[in-house]
């Protein structure tokens, strides 16, 4: 069990009023995007899975959970270079991968990659941050590490497979996409978002962005960054106009 420290700064930027209060957008954000819901279920490839307001991504007839790009200690990385922001994103990101795998109980869990901002992240974790990562770990069967461009290996104390990328029922888990696709993928790496204007305002969020044979995860990470989905570099990878889904105010939202 994670203990809940009181975080004494917000820190995840994309949390608002309206989200710490119920849960909900304002009206007109709802007019511009439609009904917003806690998870959604899609077919992608032939495959049922289902996409979850944190970020997540749960296959259920393999029982496997999916998450990307969680950038632990990011945060204390930049403390280091002079930045003055407080070091607590891993501590926020754990407490939601925790309230993620309790909500679906999986058999396996995989992290798709830059699960650590940078190769000394692991050295940095606070005593009670892998403790809670340990515990993560132990309430799963399975769990497997796929290695990004941040952190070609998890750290030593981190139980788990490691791997480059994995198949699972026709589909390759890997955090960039492959140069030539021979199955459909999953993948993390671009950590994409959207913004969406309602009633003179601007609404902006983390995204899935799923195309036929391509479905690009949201970063997971509390202080990751993000590009846009109609970035050339990110547009360029779909073979067709990609579903947009954008996670705010605690909810899914379905972009057109």
């Amino acid at each position: 069990m994670i203990v809940r420290r009181r975080l004494r700064s917000r820190v995840t930027s994309e949390r608002t009023a309206s989200a710490e209060t119920d849960g909900s957008a304002p009206a007109h954000a709802k007019d511009a995007l439609g009904r917003g819901r806690s998870s959604i279920l899609i077919r992608f490839a032939g495959i049922a899975l289902t996409l979850d307001h944190r970020g997540a991504l749960y296959l259920p007839e393999q029982s496997t959970l999916i998450v990307s790009d969680l950038h632990l200690e990011k945060g204390s990385n930049a403390a280091a270079r002079g930045r003055l922001i407080p070091a607590l994103d891993s501590h926020d990101t754990l407490i939601r991968m925790e309230s993620a795998i309790k909500a679906y109980r999986p058999a396996r869990v995989v992290c798709l990659g830059d699960s650590f901002h940078d190769g000394q992240a692991g050295a940095r974790m606070a005593k009670p941050d892998r403790a809670a990562l340990a515990s993560l770990c132990s309430l799963a069967k399975e769990w497997v590490w796929i290695g990004g461009n941040h952190d070609p290996e998890a750290p030593a104390f981190c139980e788990g497979e490691r791997l480059a990328e994995l198949e699972i029922s026709g589909l390759t888990l890997r955090h960039e996409p492959g140069i030539v696709r021979h199955a459909p993928e999953i993948v993390g790496h671009f950590h994409p978002k959207v913004s969406v204007p309602a009633g003179g305002c601007r609404f902006s969020g983390r995204c899935f962005c799923v195309s036929d044979d391509l479905l690009i995860m949201p970063a997971f990470g509390a202080y990751a960054g993000g590009l846009s989905c109609t970035a050339p570099a990110l547009r360029s990878l779909h073979k067709t106009e990609p579903r947009i889904i954008m996670l705010h105010a605690s909810k899914l939202w379905r972009v057109a």
